[in-house]
């Protein structure tokens, strides 16, 4: 009866805490690198030792099942911020999200089309058909006996934390939080943002915005000061010859400017596409909007400060709704009209599918053109600066 009670360990309160703090991070981990960098991005590639321990591991004490989770979250880079996002605040809500996040990915993994539709290349052997599948509750209940055999009643304790730790930070805490507060590096076409500096207890995840703006890169963070714990360790586990590493973001850098655009600009232009409209958005939208803040009446500023965000985003994420209030603030703000709109067009003609080389150099030289013609200084700043751009 003893040992039901106080189980063949006994620790300190210290002890049990650290112990606890250590198996949810193994969790987080093999969440991030496994399912998330690895089979859901092909951002790293993982040795099947080390990929089989995540595997078991996660069914141990999440019940999920690769396939299920790869596919959840391949649907939510398809549909984005749109009725079909499993788990967006935008249309679920973010109290939904954050307290019932769990819940969200449940009903859709009972999506059988979503599933068979987004979880090509996941593991299908004799031990994901047999043990995995169709014994989801088997691992969970496994971690359970297993706690109270080691920690007695503790263990019931450490096992509630385990299973409540991935629906409130994984869950809930990224695809809620990530989604509605904290900056953002990147004007993705979507809502995500970076939240402050809890990589230590979520991976790494909390970098989402970086994430969205280059979904198969193994490294997260992306400016100096960010910290993605999560590539610490596919750092650690590559020089353990464990992990390789795929796939990086597209670093941009805008050098000496060339004489005219040239081909290599061009495809280095498009390559860099969303870090053009990100400095596009910083050195010439913001600017201008901050100037016509100053001389605009007190209706027209309050609008400003609601839509500033609004006037950002992608042209095809702008409502009805949001285009009736922008018209009102343009009637007193010529110049953001304007560059507003140029900014519009410069994503059309980065972002299109259907002009060739020759015409991309074409067109984009005459959206300079026409920047230029504007005289706006930070239109003609920004249009020279165009000639620069380089991946290195």
């Amino acid at each position: 009866m003893e040992i039901l009670i106080n189980g063949l360990i006994q620790l300190s309160w210290l002890e049990y805490v650290i112990y606890t703090l250590v198996v949810t991070h193994i969790t987080i981990v093999a969440i991030t690198l496994y399912l998330h960098r690895g089979v859901c991005h092909s951002a790293i590639e993982i040795r099947p030792l080390l990929a089989h321990f995540f595997r078991f591991w996660l069914w141990l004490t999440t019940s999920m099942r690769t396939a299920d989770w790869v596919a959840i979250h391949r649907k939510h880079h398809a549909k984005v911020e749109t009725a079909d996002d499993p788990h967006s605040p935008a249309h679920h809500g973010i109290t939904n999200v954050l307290l019932k996040g769990a819940d969200l990915y449940h009903k859709e993994k009972g999506n059988s089309e979503t599933i068979e539709k987004y979880s090509q290349n996941c593991p299908n052997d004799w031990v994901e058909k047999h043990v995995y599948t169709g014994r989801n509750n088997l691992g969970i209940l496994l971690l359970f006996i297993t706690n109270i055999t080691l920690f007695g009643v503790v263990g019931i304790i450490i096992w509630s934390i385990q299973m409540m730790w991935t629906p409130i930070f994984a869950a809930g805490g990224i695809n809620g939080a990530g989604h509605y507060w904290g900056y953002r590096n990147f004007n993705t076409s979507d809502d995500s943002t970076n939240l402050g500096p809890v990589g230590i207890i979520i991976g790494g995840e909390e970098l989402h915005n970086n994430h969205h703006a280059f979904p198969t890169a193994a490294k997260f963070s992306l400016k100096p000061w960010e910290f993605d714990i999560g590539w610490l360790y596919i750092r650690i586990f590559s020089l353990l010859g464990q992990i390789k590493v795929k796939r990086l973001a597209v670093k941009t850098i805008v050098s000496t400017q060339s004489d005219c655009l040239n081909s290599e600009i061009g495809y280095d232009l498009l390559k860099s596409k969303l870090t053009v409209i990100t400095n596009y958005t910083s050195e010439v939208l913001k600017p201008i909007m901050k100037l016509e803040m100053k001389n605009a009446g007190n209706d027209v500023k309050k609008m400003l400060k609601k839509y500033r965000s609004t006037l950002s985003r992608q042209p095809h994420r702008i409502s009805s709704n949001d285009i009736t209030h922008l018209k009102r603030i343009f009637e007193e703000c010529a110049m953001l009209e304007t560059v507003y709109q140029l900014k519009n067009q410069l994503h059309d003609i980065l972002y299109s599918r259907n002009i060739k080389q020759e015409n991309f150099l074409q067109t984009l030289n005459e959206w300079c053109d026409e920047a230029r013609s504007k005289g706006i200084d930070q239109l003609e700043i920004f249009s020279d600066s165009l000639k620069g751009y380089k991946v290195v």
